[in-house]
């Protein structure tokens, strides 16, 4: 069985996860095969933002996207989940995975946005900082450090969808502070 769990949220309450996550399959999740990211255990708090770092040899931050939704489920029921809603890895890749776990988690993808350069961790988080192996919580400072580094990859986004205009596209992650 999978359990779902639907994020809504508003930009007042976001909270962030930076997450490491190898080349290969962030570049699926760019070109939009890979549209669930698998994780053998996932965050305690309720999360929207991913913040999508690529491991070596990229080495940058590449992607920031909200969270659509969390499922949790057996390997079984996750490989259901892949084939349904786009999981970008083969049944093989995801059961060795999941080796040895009972449960796993499938977090659903939206609203990606593409850095056109990337971002270097250390222009956010300071020269020593160390990439997380699979994730780490930011602090709302941190979260709008990034933001203001990617004002002007904003404004050069692809398009969500096609009826998205530019303002829309600018503010979809993260709406003007009201």
């Amino acid at each position: 069985m999978i359990t779902r769990n639907s994020r809504e949220s508003t930009p007042m309450n976001s909270k962030a996860v930076l997450i490491s996550i190898h080349p290969e399959h962030v570049a699926k999740i760019l070109s939009g095969e890979k549209r669930l990211e698998f994780r053998r255990q996932w965050a305690a708090q309720p999360i929207d933002v991913l913040v999508i770092y690529a491991t070596s040899p990229v080495q940058k931050i590449i992607a920031i996207t909200r969270i659509q939704n969390v499922f949790r489920g057996s390997k079984t029921h996750l490989w259901a989940l892949a084939q349904e809603k786009g999981g970008g890895i083969s049944r093989k890749q995801l059961f060795d995975y999941m080796d040895g776990k009972d449960e796993g988690v499938a977090i659903e993808l939206s609203r990606l946005l593409k850095l056109k350069d990337g971002v270097h961790l250390s222009s956010v988080f300071g020269e020593n900082f160390k990439p997380p192996q699979s994730f780490r919580y930011l602090t709302p400072s941190e979260l709008e450090r990034l933001i203001r580094l990617t004002e002007a990859d904003k404004s050069e986004a692809p398009p969500l969808s096609r009826s998205d205009t530019k303002q829309e596209r600018q503010y979809a992650l993260f709406p003007a502070a009201q």
